[in-house]
């Protein structure tokens, strides 16, 4: 008999949403499934729908706390999961009904301490299948050298992970809330990692929102994001592998400066560290992004517009 998996849920805002991300995992065709809710002092009625469920399933326990992000969701539902094994879902996507009997045989058939399979990304009514850039079996090291590869589509969820690796260190310090935290959590994440595998069933259903917090929300302010590359440099720092990393990281500065900030301050030290990075060294895209951030009413406006696009162009091939 396979041993529990744990479906960590964070909740917060998704109550219409919440139903149909619950039943795909009770659905599972693996047999022994514990399902942990983390109501995250989700302001809709998503708490109640998570203890109606509870009373209705003996397999779903579930967890209410104040309001404290994605990333302490998280954590409170690994302390509380029994599993031997952990699978992350987020509370507005689902699961294939064979996603975790898949991700756990392989993960055993190769000794792994993670595995990803892909995952399909859903957007209005179409949805295409995203293969992961990585193939085969990494070992930590190279995963961890992955998180910073443009190509690089892992998040927590689409995975499977041995709950013995989840120490208190892996996560961000309790009082701050960071922008892209699952990444920050899988760069610390990979000090445990001896093989991660990437397979090719597809594992997950990923709900695109464009409204989302973590893809327009509040948490990505300049200042918290100089916070997170201050996190991440000390930590890169403290194993021994900055050096290595460290071009890889600027190229991430950029782009994270460029996509994902909501108001650049131009007297922040810290952007005046990006637009001093030597440029020699990186992508051509990366360069053209650099250069931009020097006019960023101008970058804004050309990233909206090439998003506007690219969504138009999407809408008329459905």
């Amino acid at each position: 008999m396979a041993p529990m998996v744990s479906v960590i849920i964070p909740v917060y805002n998704t109550a219409s949403t919440l139903p149909r991300c619950i039943d795909s995992v009770l659905s599972q065709s693996f047999d022994d499934i514990e399902i942990v809710l983390v109501d995250d002092g989700s302001p809709d009625n998503a708490g109640i729908i998570c203890d109606d469920y509870a009373s209705q399933h003996e397999c779903i326990v579930v967890i209410h706390q104040a309001n404290a992000g994605l990333a302490e969701a998280r954590r409170a539902g690994l302390r509380a999961a029994r599993g031997e094994y952990v699978v992350h879902v987020d509370s507005d996507d689902t699961l294939p009904p064979d996603a975790i009997a898949k991700l756990y045989r392989y993960l055993v058939d190769h000794h792994l301490d993670m595995g990803y399979g892909n995952f399909n990304r859903i957007e209005g009514n179409g949805h295409h299948v995203v293969r992961h850039a990585a193939t085969g079996i990494l070992t930590g090291e190279s995963f961890l050298a992955y998180q910073f590869n443009p190509q690089c589509k892992c998040a927590l969820w689409g995975s499977i992970s041995r709950r013995a690796l989840w120490s208190d260190d892996i996560f961000p310090p309790h009082e701050l809330r960071l922008p892209n935290e699952d990444t920050f959590i899988l760069i610390h994440l990979t000090a445990y990692l001896q093989r991660v595998g990437f397979m090719n069933d597809v594992v997950y259903n990923y709900y695109y929102n464009p409204t989302s917090l973590s893809i327009a929300g509040p948490l990505h302010r300049q200042e918290l994001w100089r916070e997170y590359f201050r996190l991440i440099r000390e930590h890169l720092q403290d194993r021994g592998m900055l050096g290595s990393l460290e071009p890889a990281l600027r190229a991430m500065e950029i782009d994270r400066l460029a996509f994902y900030t909501s108001r650049i301050d131009r007297t922040d030290p810290w952007y005046r560290q990006v637009l001093s990075y030597p440029s020699a060294g990186f992508r051509t895209k990366t360069r053209i992004l650099q250069s931009l951030l020097h006019w960023p009413r101008l970058m804004h406006w050309l990233i909206t517009t090439n998003r506007r696009l690219k969504r138009c162009i999407h809408a008329c091939r459905q």
